[in-house]
């Protein structure tokens, strides 16, 4: 079975768009070219300008939207260095052996097994 490709908002809005250009083409060469008449479509104007400003909506709306996502992807990995910062995290209680972050989370995650310290292999 097949999967369909999903399509964004912004996808939609650029096909419409697309289509009332081509559309708006198509008749401006009907008019000067061919019949030399002015064909009236007074909602066709007003579709693209829409188009437009729906299109510029959506794209401002996804660089705000990933702007707040990177914003609050930089303040958790400044949280992140603060803490990984302190070297005694990341060394053993009882040697001063340094650990991998790996062992550091472990005991972090079970501070009733050691009591909110980090302990190396040797020593867990």
């Amino acid at each position: 079975m097949a999967r369909r490709s999903k399509q964004s908002i912004s996808t939609f809005l650029v096909s419409a768009l697309g289509m009332l250009c081509t559309l708006k083409a198509f008749v401006w060469v009907l008019e000067t070219k061919v019949l030399n008449t002015s064909i009236e479509i007074p909602f066709l104007n007003y579709g693209i300008i829409i188009g437009i400003v729906l299109l510029i909506l959506r794209i401002s709306f996804v660089l705000i939207k990933n702007r707040a996502r990177k914003s609050n992807n930089v303040q958790e990995v400044v949280n992140d260095v603060t803490v990984s910062n302190d070297i005694s995290t990341f060394q053993c209680a009882n040697c001063g052996k340094k650990v991998s972050e790996k062992v550091r989370s472990y005991c972090l995650e079970r501070p009733n097994k050691f009591n909110n310290q980090v302990f190396c292999y040797d020593h867990q």
